[in-house]
């Protein structure tokens, strides 16, 4: 307005330090990746430092032998080996702002872009377990030392016919298949969870054999209508299992033979069977957020990321259910 004098004096302004924001907008996407991750509770995800593989170690069997007066007890050889997972990607979520963005001001905007930078996080972190877990469900044990039966083939279950995966009696014959399978090799399947996407849980929810954990017998119906476990294994529906092919995943690579891909054939699994023991997971950056203003580009830059990889630890604790197509 002419001819009145705007005071410049900025001594007053209470605007946050990018110190404070970075540490309001890390906390978001922490919170936002705990929400929306499952996998993370569920896997055991180990610290790699001071090199980029991680490493377990595997032993074989213990074999016994009936002692016999006169003679020599027989000596067998136990056989040691070992699973690893190469951490060697950072997974980065990035947001550019201008200058005179409402960022600098708007509580709003960190929190709306925390949420979602923590969603996919947590999404992209999931897909990954349970792609490992479907790659130790398919694998075998040949080629591997002789452990003395100590460690055996993942476990699957081919459907017979098109359109079985929405037959409600089948999908279940199927996944119990796998879990009676894992049984007989001493898998402690109630320590399991099976894996489903929201549309075999619903397939599931038609299956009379299929009872809630406070199921009554009294009601004659699934209690509330909600399907928890089968055969002592909890159910867990997630839309993050692939049901179609990938190519280009993020984590994949040369180095790692693109693990991480999955195949037209593997996307047909309908159900997942997994032991917490089934997976390798290594983090060598945990979750983390930046905040920065770079004076060349004049632009914000807003970054959360982490690196982390996943391999099957034994690929007998893996079971899957595959569609015939």
């Amino acid at each position: 307005m002419s001819g009145v004098n705007i005071p410049s004096d900025s001594s007053h302004l209470s605007d946050l330090s990018v110190d404070e924001m970075i540490e309001e907008f890390g906390g978001t996407v922490d919170s936002q990746f705990a929400k929306k991750s499952m996998m993370r509770r569920f896997a055991n995800v180990k610290p790699v430092r001071g090199t980029d593989t991680l490493i377990n170690r595997r032993i074989g069997r213990t074999q016994l032998a009936a002692l016999q007066a006169g003679v020599r007890p027989p000596a067998t050889k136990t056989e040691f080996g070992r699973q690893s997972v190469t951490v060697d990607t950072v997974l980065l979520a990035r947001e550019n702002r201008s200058m005179l963005n409402e960022f600098q001001t708007d509580f709003n905007a960190r929190q709306e872009l925390g949420n979602d930078q923590g969603k996919e996080l947590g999404k992209k972190f999931d897909q990954t377990m349970l792609i490992a877990g479907m790659k130790g469900a398919y694998a075998s044990d040949a080629g591997t030392p002789d452990y003395n039966g100590a460690f055996g083939d993942g476990h699957t279950a081919i459907l017979s016919s098109a359109g079985d995966e929405l037959d409600p009696d089948l999908l279940y014959k199927g996944i119990e298949s796998v879990i009676v399978s894992m049984q007989e090799q001493d898998i402690d399947t109630e320590e399991c969870a099976v894996f489903v996407r929201p549309t075999s849980a619903a397939v599931l929810l038609n299956n009379d054999k299929l009872v809630d954990k406070d199921f009554s017998g009294d009601n004659g119906h699934f209690a509330d209508g909600i399907v928890k476990t089968i055969m002592g294994t909890a159910i867990i529906s997630t839309n993050r299992m692939p049901n179609a092919a990938i190519t280009g995943h993020e984590l994949s690579n040369a180095a790692n033979s693109d693990f991480y891909d999955v195949s037209a054939t593997e996307a047909l699994t309908r159900a997942l069977v997994l032991h917490p023991d089934a997976l390798l997971a290594g983090e060598t950056i945990p979750l983390s957020s930046d905040i920065y203003f770079d004076k060349i580009e004049r632009q914000w830059f807003i970054d959360s990321y982490m690196s982390y990889a996943a391999n099957y630890r034994r690929q007998d604790a893996c079971g899957a259910v595959r569609a015939a197509s």
